[in-house]
């Protein structure tokens, strides 16, 4: 199972977020200002077939079309799906984000989380006032 899923994720899914990924990321002016999600359209074409997809994400549920799969229509909208083909669970690119920003500071020491959050939100456009 986790070779077909490696194969799933690497040869199908992850190609094809490129382009929305790409995307999203510029007209989010690299996740500086919040996007008008696109993931609420639920067809692209005549010919599909519609099929009701509920993800946990906090803040909606998904109808998608089945031409486009699911985690290129979350990409759209900001949000990384954590299966393949049927994701009941998708992450925001702010989060991902921050934590690629928190394990480049962490150290051991307790100062890590706060100088990830400081440098994240400093480059979010906010300025802390603690230095």
């Amino acid at each position: 199972k986790q070779e077909i899923q490696w194969w799933w994720w690497s040869q199908d899914v992850i190609p094809a977020l490129l382009n929305p990924y790409l995307q999203y990321h510029q007209a989010s002016e690299s996740l500086h200002v919040v996007v008008d999600s696109q993931v609420d359209h639920p067809t692209q074409c005549l010919t599909c077939v519609v099929h009701p997809l509920t993800i946990c994400c906090l803040f909606f549920n998904h109808i998608y079309c089945a031409c486009t799969p699911a985690p290129v229509h979350l990409m759209e909208g900001g949000l990384f799906a954590c299966s393949p083909v049927t994701p009941t669970l998708a992450v925001d690119l702010h989060v991902l984000e921050f934590m690629r920003t928190l394990f480049v500071w962490l150290t051991p020491n307790t100062t890590a989380w706060c100088e990830a959050l400081e440098s994240f939100l400093d480059a979010q456009g906010y300025q802390l006032q603690s230095k």
